[in-house]
């Protein structure tokens, strides 16, 4: 996908999961989501700090916390702490933004809320409503090996990895078959997706997850 589509479909699954979102309950809210430690709210949360908070000073408080991921933690617990309502306001007003990190580029923030759907809806037993193209875009990106940490290197080293429900596969060894959906979650270290998969590196991708 190009640049321009990239940002289209980043738009477009952040307006699919507003959608989901304002159909939740207050108790749905809290239920505890894909995410070790975040429920829904934190989850939304985290997905609305990225678009509030200017870069650099995430970036700088990130330095001074000592851990990008420590301190977005921190950060996604915090908004997610306000009335649903009005952090549902919030992710809606920031929706249409375009942000991308410096040569990832905007694959990143889509890749990020594709499985960020999937952390909030799994759990609350709601079908999957990804952009489709954009799924394909998100699997080409965390199996190649460039993800800059979402993904490592070694553990996709050595697995073919192919979707059964759309036209798409990659890379060279054992094999990993199954939903588009449940592929990313797997390699995105979601062990909730393994049992659907099958092929002879199903183990070894389990053995190098979590």
């Amino acid at each position: 996908m190009e640049k321009a589509a990239l940002f289209d479909a980043v738009g477009e699954q952040r307006r699919r999961l507003i959608g989901v979102l304002e159909g939740l309950g207050d108790e749905q809210w809290d239920v505890q989501s894909l995410c070790e430690k975040w429920r829904v709210r934190d989850v939304v949360g985290h997905l609305a700090s990225i678009l509030d908070i200017p870069a650099g000073r995430f970036l700088w408080r990130s330095i001074r916390a000592r851990s990008f991921d420590d301190y977005a933690a921190v950060v996604a617990r915090d908004y997610g702490s306000q009335d649903p309502g009005q952090l549902l306001a919030k992710y809606r007003q920031l929706a249409s933004k375009q942000f991308a990190p410096p040569i990832v580029g905007p694959i990143a923030p889509l890749t990020d809320v594709l499985v960020h759907t999937r952390d909030i809806e799994r759990p609350l037993g709601l079908p999957a409503k990804l952009h489709p193209e954009g799924l394909r875009a998100a699997l080409d990106f965390c199996s190649g090996g460039r993800t800059f940490g979402l993904v490592p290197k070694k553990r996709i080293e050595g697995l073919r990895f192919e979707a059964t429900d759309v036209d798409w596969s990659a890379g060279d060894g054992e094999l990993v078959s199954g939903p588009a959906e449940a592929i990313l979650l797997a390699v995105t270290n979601r062990p909730v997706a393994l049992p659907e998969l099958s092929g002879d590196g199903v183990e070894l991708l389990a053995n190098r997850s979590g």
